[in-house]
Parts: structure tokens; C-alpha cells; sequence
């Protein structure tokens, strides 16, 4: 009996002092979004403010989505403050970016806590009550293209009113390359076929690379040419700080190596002219055309462009002694090999002597890269200008700089006033944020938007996710657009045709 009270009072100890165990009491939802939905398409994160009554919030998204979205049957991302919250709406369990609902009317979630603490939250999906305007493009650049070509491209992606990213041609006009009434002729037939066909377009004005129309400006040498003029030496570029050391003749290597007019001055007040002349005729036809375009069609101007790459040196570049191969078969010119991480003479003859006296920046010493970059900075930005004095907003206007080496001032150059930044990606296509020199450029303007002006995810081990991802990355924040370089090398891959697609919503 003895032994049945003691252990009696020991079950009663074992289980009388039994802590109590305490339950969370946190509880909320921190995120809410739609992410690649197809009848969205982009990714529309909302913002969660807190209402009047206490544990009470609603849920909203800053942008509608486009008129005539389809809200019915979406599924929401969301995520918790902690793992132990249950999400609800109408007592059904929620599970983030599966469980499906009708937003058409605001929607009540209940966030519980494990301890029965519930936070409410009304969800209110704005959808806009009139068509949408393209504020993002996909542009597919060419120098120019076909009626053919543009309607297969539009027989793939369709109308493009009503797109938050719209696709869009890219065409470059070369004004110093032709007669004004063939180039303006050229552009005139590509801005008819985009009307035509209800497509964007975006248009590049070269000045800096095509000008073997104008020998008035650069042939120095040859009386048996037409053009002559000895006082021609300052219009191109110098090895060093007198004209005895003008160039005759550079290279370029775009894919491959090939021969180029001696580069621009950019400094010079004839070749400064020169392209104002001209690059005001293309544009004024550009201006014309925008304006009689009617209020819904004004997105079919996708932007102006200025600058190509713009730079000294580096993509028009110059070797040691290479005026001596002019009079040879272009077959005899070595295999040029730069260093474009070597600055500033990227691992051949350094030039830019005559831009940098031209300026009265320097008159001798040594050529240093700060002062290639204030010459091409004055060249972009007068571009820009002349192009904004014609009626163009900042944020129709783009420059396309250049910049290669980490932490070069180049990239700098493409900052002004008067446009949009924008620079090239390659090895960075796949995310341009990561390109840490451009974006440190970017955060000392001011401009409303940037570009990945020139852009290419190179591979082709790339798949439709890839292409998808990088193409959303190098139009999200602040970026306008992006131009993939070059039609001919992607309208036979799908995986970039289909990934073009899927954001073009």
C-alpha cells in the first residue's frame, strides 16, 4: 500500500508540473505580387499599407495591369513574416503561387498566427480602364529591313498596341555615308513601313563611323580622288600632336577585321558642321513624322539615338605605321590584336591628338585617358543637343556610349543633359547591373531612363528561361529598352524568339 502512494505522488509530480507550452503569436504577410502569369506576363509587385482598423491591411498594385487583363483566375506569390503563419481566404487554406482566385472584385486574406492571432488583408487589383502605352521595348536591330522581313516579324508577335513591352525595329543611318536625298529616302521607307504595319521603331543616327561620301572632309593625300584638300589633316585623327602625324587610314573589327576611312576628328568645326547639317535633316524627318503620327500611335517612336560605341581609339583604331598599308591589298594587313583593357591606346598606336588639341584640352605631353573621355562627352552631348533643340524630350533621345575596361571614364561620357544614358552588353547581358562601371556612371545622372542600347546573350547553349530572364533584367527599374544585336543572328533561334514572346505583354 505503501508502495502505491509513492508512486502515486510521483505520477502526480511527473505530470502536474508539466510545463505549459506557449504558442507564436506573429503573424503577417510581408510580400504579394503576380509573377509570370500568362495573362500578365510582367511582374507586378504590390504594395502593402495598413488601414484604419487595428490588424488590418490592404494590398494594392501601384501599376494596373494592362485593360483587359483577365484577373478571374490568378495566383498569388506571397510570402510570411515566419513558416508557422496559414494563410486563408474564405477558410480555404492558401498556397503561394498555386492556390487560384477571382480578383475581379477585392479579395480577403487572413493570416494566421499558430496562436490564432490573425492579421486581415483586403487584396484590390487595379486594372487599367484605358488602352496602355509601351513605356518598355524588345528592339530587334538591322541596318534596315525589309518589307518581307517586317512581316514575318509582326506575323510572330502580333499587335503591339496595347503592350507594356512592345516590340520594335532598330534601323542606323549613316547621314555622311550617302547623298541627304538617299539616306533621308532610306528613312523615310522604314518609318512608312513601321505606320504601316503598327510597329516601334527606333532609330540610330551614325555619325562617327560611315563617311566615305564626304572625301571633302577627310581626304588629305590624294589629288586623284575627289575631295582633296591638304587642310583635310584636321579633320582626322593624329598618332601625335601635329598634323604631320594625320592618319590615312584605320581599322574596325566588328566580327571581323576590316579597313575604315581614317577616323573623325570629333573636335573638328568642319566635321561638326558637317554632321549638324545632316543629322538635322534625318532628324527633322524623324520630328515630322512623329508628329503627325495620331495621340495612339505616338509609341511607334521607340527613341533617337546618338553615338555609336562613341569613343577614341577603340573601335576605329590605328597601328604603328599604318598609313603605310593603304597602298597595299588589304590582304597584307596584319592580324590586329588590342588590349582594350590597355589604356588609352588599347594595345595599338594611340590617337585622339587632334580632338584633344582641337578642344584646347592638351597642345603636347602625354595623351591620358580623361582626356579622350571630355572630347567624346563634348561630342555626345552636342549630338544630344542638336537633336533636343529640334523638339525631341530627353527621354525619346539615347546616347549610346562606349566603355570596356573595368573602371574606365569612358563610360562616364555618355552623361548629359539632354538624354537617356545607355551603353553596350555582351558579357553582361545575362544581368547588366552587373556591369559595376556602367552602373556606377548611371547613379551620377539624373536622366528619367537608360538603355541597354546594344545587347546580345551570346551562347548557344542558351535556353528560353535564359533568354527570358536576362531579357527582364535588362529592361527592369529604370532601363527603357533593350536592342539585340542582330536580327541575323537570332530569327532562326527559337529559344530567343520564344523568350522575346513571352514578355511582349
Amino acid at each position: 500500500m505503501k508502495k502505491m502512494h509513492q508512486l502515486l505522488i510521483l505520477l502526480l509530480i511527473i505530470f502536474g508540473c508539466k510545463p505549459t507550452v506557449e504558442l507564436n503569436g506573429d503573424t503577417g504577410i510581408d510580400k504579394f505580387s503576380f509573377e509570370k502569369e500568362e495573362t500578365i506576363g510582367l511582374v507586378y509587385t504590390f504594395t502593402i499599407s495598413p488601414e484604419s482598423a487595428p490588424n488590418t491591411f490592404i494590398i494594392q498594385n501601384k501599376d494596373s495591369l494592362p485593360k483587359g487583363t483577365d484577373v478571374s483566375r490568378l495566383k498569388a506569390k506571397f510570402s510570411t513574416i515566419n513558416t508557422l503563419v496559414k494563410v486563408k481566404v474564405n477558410g480555404v487554406i492558401q498556397t503561394s503561387n498555386v492556390t487560384i482566385n477571382d480578383f475581379t472584385k477585392p479579395v480577403l486574406y487572413e493570416a494566421f498566427a499558430e496562436d490564432g492571432t490573425v492579421k486581415k488583408y483586403k487584396v484590390v487589383v487595379s486594372v487599367a480602364k484605358q488602352p496602355l502605352r509601351a513605356d518598355k521595348y524588345v528592339i530587334i536591330n538591322q541596318t534596315t529591313f525589309t518589307e518581307t522581313e517586317i512581316k514575318t516579324i509582326v506575323a510572330k508577335y502580333g499587335e503591339q498596341s496595347n503592350k507594356r513591352v512592345a516590340v520594335g525595329l532598330g534601323i542606323i543611318i549613316s547621314v555622311l555615308n550617302s547623298a541627304p536625298a538617299t539616306f533621308l529616302a532610306s528613312l523615310n521607307n522604314q518609318l512608312a513601313l513601321a505606320k504601316k504595319y503598327d510597329i516601334p521603331i527606333l532609330v540610330k543616327f551614325d555619325t562617327e563611323y560611315y563617311w566615305d561620301y564626304r572625301p571633302d572632309l577627310w581626304n588629305w593625300w590624294d589629288p586623284t580622288i575627289g575631295g582633296y584638300n591638304p587642310d583635310n589633316k584636321n579633320n582626322v585623327e593624329w598618332y601625335d600632336w601635329n598634323s604631320d602625324a594625320a592618319i590615312k587610314i584605320c581599322w574596325l573589327n566588328w566580327g571581323k577585321q576590316m579597313r575604315k576611312r581614317p577616323a573623325p576628328n570629333l573636335m573638328s568645326p568642319a566635321y561638326i558642321n558637317a554632321w549638324k547639317v545632316e543629322l538635322t535633316k534625318g532628324a527633322q524627318a524623324l520630328k515630322t513624322w512623329y508628329d503627325e503620327l495620331p495621340e495612339n500611335k505616338k509609341f511607334l517612336l521607340a527613341g533617337v539615338v546618338v553615338g555609336w560605341e562613341s569613343s577614341i581609339g577603340a573601335n576605329l583604331f590605328y597601328i604603328p605605321n599604318g598609313n603605310s598599308y593603304l597602298t597595299q591589298p588589304e590582304a597584307n594587313d596584319p592580324a590586329i590584336k588590342r588590349n582594350m583593357d590597355m589604356l588609352p591606346s588599347r594595345g595599338v598606336q594611340a590617337t585622339g591628338y587632334a580632338a584633344v588639341k582641337t578642344a584646347g584640352i592638351a597642345t603636347s605631353g602625354t595623351l591620358t585617358e580623361q582626356m579622350l573621355t571630355e572630347v567624346v562627352r563634348r561630342n555626345l552631348e552636342n549630338l544630344s543637343k542638336t537633336v533636343f533643340d529640334l523638339g525631341f524630350s530627353r527621354n525619346q533621345i539615347i546616347v549610346h556610349g562606349g566603355g570596356w575596361a573595368v573602371g574606365e571614364t569612358l563610360y562616364s561620357a555618355s552623361i548629359n543633359a539632354y538624354s537617356c544614358p545607355g551603353w553596350s552588353f555582351y558579357s553582361d547581358a545575362a544581368d547588366p547591373t552587373k556591369d559595376l562601371t556602367a552602373m556606377a556612371a548611371l547613379a551620377k545622372s539624373d536622366a528619367p531612363y537608360w538603355a541597354a542600347i546594344e545587347w546580345l546573350l551570346q551562347g548557344t547553349d542558351k535556353t528560353q528561361s535564359d533568354w527570358t530572364n536576362a531579357l527582364n533584367k535588362s529592361i527592369a527599374n529604370k532601363s527603357r529598352l533593350v536592342c539585340i544585336y542582330n536580327w541575323g543572328q537570332i530569327n532562326s533561334n527559337l529559344a530567343a524568339l520564344e523568350a522575346i514572346k513571352s514578355i511582349n505583354k
